[in-house]
Order: structure tokens, then C-alpha cells, then sequence
């Protein structure tokens, strides 16, 4: 399989968004209204690759003369005139017919220049000029084309700077069409203020992010956050889900000692995440506890591992004690549970005080080579016993959690609590995974983890086989 070769564009952050760089010959458009950074943005392109890759480049500008942009370069420690002794550089101050005409000559004095410092990168400033050299968008569609075309026979990489009028998305579409990367620059309001945004838009051939960046002006020059952070580092110990694809976007699993939380709207099948994290249990030979209202749960948990082709390994851990349930709702022998009274659980139910003394004995039988995994069906739970009696239950079971080295796995349906048990389930979790459909697609995105990963929006299917759903690259 041939691998094209990248071409980094030296902007931080920005390569994240590229996946390693531009394409070797792509020609890129920068569209954006006045102001939102697109001058600034080719003169660090040209600057960084001058610095980094020993790429020489050349600016042409149809609106400033060269001190302008001397000036403007300086502010960010950019020498160009010393860049242009060392014919490292070359601005140039021309018309747009001019340049034109000249380098579809391909012998004219402007292929000469590139020819003389040996320029890999160059930057047009700007291609709206262009526009009235043609009587008609097909006519500047040609244009646009060959100018395009004659830059890359120089082997230059373009950059092409496009001011955005009011009204006015990204160009024309001869500058969209002929382009081979599309970025586009925005101004909007956050609270009031005015934050900027950069997009990648296209990217032919090549994998790229798409979504809103933010980026700013530091003392070097644009700097881009991609909305998106990669873990900033690695657990020691954590549990698998069951989906390798889920471990990698949550930061490489659960780590021990931590509650996660996803939240699962109702035209999703939850049972599928349900099963690969019983699956992943009795694969690991750990335990699985889980606090229920209802004395059918265990039937129905059966009937779901024959569904997904698993009933043998639940039959064997029911009888091994491997899979346990504690009905928080059963308050038959609750009298016989001993508890002194400043136990942390006198706040609860008679009946969730028996399940909490009989996971807090199960927790006990747990052991560093057989961690306790609980999970908790927190829908279900603040519907049978309400939000204030599942907090009164949630902290001492998460206290479990944390002193004895196990995890916490919850599910709730955001539409079908009370907004405050939602806001304060986020709060307590230590993850957050939002899954939902939206039309005929369902969607994944990690908003929360220890590790601090944050992920985009990806899209998912349900397969056949295990892990029964495969989340989509975007």
C-alpha cells in the first residue's frame, strides 16, 4: 500500500486536525472575513517551514507592501527581511493579472524567483483579486485552476488567502471546487465575546477532523486547542468494557477505584454495553455485583445472556457466586442486619440497608486477583426509590468502590430523571460517556475521564457478533 508523503504544516495544533499535515501537492484554501487571522496564519506556515523543514517560500501580496508585512512578522519574532538575505524568503508586491500571466508562462520572471531560493511553500494574498480579472464563474473557475496547477508544476505547496465579504461561507465554488484542503476561519460569540474558530472543511483524500477548533494569538504566533484531548497519561491497572474501541476513546479502560457513568437514551439498546460488561467480567474472573429493585432481574439478565450466546458462563457465575444481585427494595430480614448508630447507611431504606451490608460482605470476599465490579442501573433505581434514597445509597456503595479496589459502572437515561439527580450524578462520576440516536444514526462521545480524555462525536452500529457494535472512525 503506497503512503503519501505529509507535509507538516508546522501551525500547533493544526497538524492534529490534519492527521500529520497536508497531502504532498494539496492546495489550500483559507477563507475567513477581515480580521479573523488568515494573513497571519500564511506567514507562520511560510515562517515554520522555513524553521523546521528547511522549505524556503515565497509571500505574494496584491494589498501590502512588503514593510507591511515585515512589520506584521516581527510581532511575532518572525524575521522575514533576515530570511530574505539569507534567500531563505522572497515577498513580493504584484497585480493579480500580472502574477498570472507571468506564471502561466512557466519561463517568466516569477517561476525564475521560486527557481532562485528554491521555494517548497508559497502564500497568495489574497485570491479574491482574482475575481475581477473574469467576466463569469466559469471564467474564474479557469482561472482559479490554472493558477492552482501552475504553482503545484513549481512544486510549491499553496496557500491561498480568500477575505470573506458579509453573507459570504467559504468562496466561490470555483475556489472550493479546485481546492484540495478547505479551512475556514470564524469570529463568534462565547458570552459576549468574541472567540475564534477554525474549521477544516475538506480534505480530499486525506482523513481530517471535523470540527470547530478554537485558536488564539500567542507571542509565536496561531496557536490551535483541538476539541478533542488525548489522555494526558496511562493507568497502572484498569478494567476492559468488553469493546477495545470503547477502552481506547475512554483513555485505555476503568481504572480501579472509579465510577463511570453513561448516559443512554431510551432508543438505544443499553442491554448490548450490559452484556459485554458481564462478558468482560466473567472473562476476567472477577466478580459482578449489581443493586436491583426487582426480584425478576435475575431472569431477565438470563434471558439476555442466551440471546447474546452466553447463558453457560451465567449459569456459572450464579452458581459460583461470581454474579451476585442484592434487591435494595426486598426489606424481608432486614431487622437481622446489624448496624450501629453512626453507621454511614442510617439514612437509608430498611431494605437498601440489607443490600448494602450484603455488598459491603461480598466486597470483603473480593481479593486483588478478583476485583468487585458493581453495576448500577441508576434509571431504574431513582424511578422505583426515588433520587434522594438512591444518593443515601450511592455514597456508601461507592465508598466500597474506593476501599476495596473495585469499579462502578452506572446507566442512565438522562430524559427520564429529574434534572438535578442528572447534574448530580455527573458531578459524583468520575467518567462520562454520552450515547444517543439522533435520526437514523446512534452516536458516542467521551465528555469525562481521569485521565483527562475527551473525545469527538463518533458514530456506531450494531453488528452481529461480539462485541455486538463497532464504533465508526470519523
Amino acid at each position: 500500500m503506497h503512503v503519501q508523503q505529509r507535509i507538516p504544516t508546522g501551525v500547533p495544533g493544526l497538524d492534529n486536525l490534519l492527521h500529520g499535515g497536508l497531502l504532498e501537492g494539496d492546495a489550500v484554501l483559507v477563507a475567513g472575513a477581515p480580521g479573523s487571522g488568515k494573513s497571519t496564519l500564511g506567514m507562520q506556515f511560510l515562517y515554520e517551514g522555513i524553521l523546521r523543514y528547511d522549505e524556503p517560500g515565497f509571500f505574494i501580496t496584491f494589498e501590502e507592501f512588503p514593510q507591511q508585512i515585515y512589520r506584521d512578522a516581527m510581532n511575532f519574532g518572525w524575521d522575514f527581511r533576515a530570511l530574505e538575505e539569507e534567500d531563505k524568503l522572497k515577498v513580493l508586491f504584484t497585480s493579480p493579472d500580472l502574477m498570472y500571466q507571468d506564471i502561466k508562462r512557466h519561463e517568466g520572471i516569477f517561476p525564475e524567483m521560486i527557481r532562485e531560493i528554491g521555494a517548497r511553500r508559497v502564500v497568495v494574498d489574497s485570491l479574491t483579486h482574482f475575481q475581477r480579472l473574469a467576466n463569469n464563474p466559469g471564467e474564474l473557475r479557469e482561472i482559479i485552476y490554472s493558477l492552482i496547477n501552475a504553482l503545484k508544476r513549481e512544486g510549491l505547496t499553496p496557500l491561498l488567502l480568500r477575505e470573506l465579504m458579509e453573507g459570504e461561507v467559504t468562496g466561490t465554488v470555483a475556489e472550493e471546487y479546485t481546492a484540495d484542503v478547505v479551512i475556514y476561519l470564524s469570529m463568534d460569540r462565547i458570552n459576549n465575546q468574541r472567540m475564534r474558530f477554525l474549521e477544516v472543511l475538506k480534505s480530499r483524500g486525506s482523513r481530517h477532523v471535523p470540527a470547530k477548533s478554537l485558536f488564539f494569538f500567542s507571542e509565536q504566533g496561531l496557536e490551535i486547542v483541538p476539541p478533542f484531548q488525548e489522555p494526558q497519561f496511562r493507568y497502572q491497572e484498569a478494567i476492559s468494557l468488553g469493546v477495545p474501541e470503547l477502552d481506547t476513546l475512554i483513555g485505555g479502560g476503568i481504572p480501579y477505584g472509579a465510577f463511570y457513568l453513561f448516559e443512554v437514551s431510551s432508543e438505544l439498546h443499553q442491554e448490548i454495553f450490559e452484556v459485554n460488561f458481564m462478558r468482560e467480567t466473567l472473562r476476567a474472573d472477577d466478580h459482578l455485583f449489581e443493586l436491583t429493585t426487582t426480584s425478576t432481574r435475575q431472569e431477565r439478565l438470563q434471558q439476555l445472556a442466551m440471546n447474546y450466546g452466553m447463558k453457560d458462563d451465567f449459569d456459572k457465575g450464579i452458581a459460583t457466586g461470581a454474579l451476585r444481585l442484592f434487591n435494595v427494595s426486598d426489606e424481608e430480614d432486614a431487622e437481622a442486619v446489624s448496624l450501629t448508630e453512626d453507621d454511614i447507611w442510617d439514612e437509608v431504606t430498611v431494605g437498601a440497608r440489607r443490600a448494602l451490608a450484603q455488598l459491603d460482605e461480598a466486597f470483603q470476599a473480593t481479593t486483588r486477583l478478583k476485583r468487585g465490579r458493581l453495576f448500577l442501573d441508576l434509571t431504574r433505581l431513582i424511578t422505583a426509590i426515588g433520587e434522594e434514597d438512591v444518593f443515601d445509597m450511592l455514597t456508601p456503595a461507592l465508598g466500597m468502590i474506593q476501599q476495596y479496589g473495585g469499579v462502578c459502572l452506572g446507566f442512565l437515561n438522562p430524559n427520564a430523571v429529574p434534572a438535578s439527580a442528572r447534574e448530580k450524578l455527573r458531578s459524583e462520576a468520575d467518567g462520562l460517556v454520552s450515547i444517543w440516536r439522533e435520526g437514523n444514526y446512534e452516536y458516542i462521545q467521551v465528555l469525562k475521564t481521569l485521565n483527562a480524555a475527551r473525545t469527538l462525536v463518533h458514530g456506531f452500529v450494531e453488528t452481529s457478533s461480539p462485541p455486538y457494535l463497532r464504533i465508526l472512525e470519523y
